[in-house]
């Protein structure tokens, strides 16, 4: 927004509506975590543990009276290992993925809510079902098409600033200006 758009919203429009207070949205996990590194890391040395043995008993050098019984007792922690590390990090990716489809739904709720507290404030309807009005502090203004109280079809543009909706109104976010609430 430009200085001029933003000192005529400074008086009326930041007391209006407040922008709902939401949890940071959880992050994806991009690298394995710290189970399953630990996990992993020990099927790594029990594989290399594994393959020095085996390879001994291939070159004649194993001191093994049973070969076979100390490759198969190698094996075991093995598999299990990396099996575990496996398991562990499908469970963490699934439990995470829980999370932010649930902090998603949230917002999802969130937006609506807001979306009617600023069609109750300023008086306008939106002309879309899924209003889409930004529900955390964002650098940015969303527009939406709305109708008026008066009729009039137009596009306003949606902002936060310093906790609070700003709503300006025209075909440009440039060139919009500040809409006036019902009941100031």
């Amino acid at each position: 927004m430009n200085a001029l758009h933003e000192s005529t919203l400074a008086g009326v429009l930041h007391a209006l509506v407040p922008v709902p207070d939401l949890p940071p949205e959880p992050e994806r996990i991009e690298f394995a975590l710290l189970p399953v590194l630990v996990l992993a890391g020990l099927g790594v040395l029990v594989v290399i543990i594994f393959t020095w043995h085996v390879c001994a008993v291939i070159i004649g050098r194993s001191r093994s009276r049973n070969p076979f019984r100390t490759a198969v007792i190698l094996a075991i922690p093995m598999v299990v290992l990396v099996l575990s590390a496996g398991i562990t990090d499908t469970l963490q990716r699934h439990r995470r993925d829980q999370q932010i489809e649930t902090w998603r739904d949230l917002r999802r709720v969130t937006a609506r809510e807001a979306a009617d507290s600023l069609q109750d404030a300023y008086g306008f309807t939106f002309d879309r079902t899924t209003a889409y009005v930004p529900v955390v502090e964002q650098d940015w203004a969303t527009d939406q098409p709305v109708t008026l109280a008066d009729g009039t079809a137009t596009t306003c543009w949606f902002a936060t600033t310093d906790g609070h909706y700003t709503v300006m109104c025209g075909d440009t976010e440039d060139t919009a200006t500040p809409l006036e609430p019902l009941h100031p």
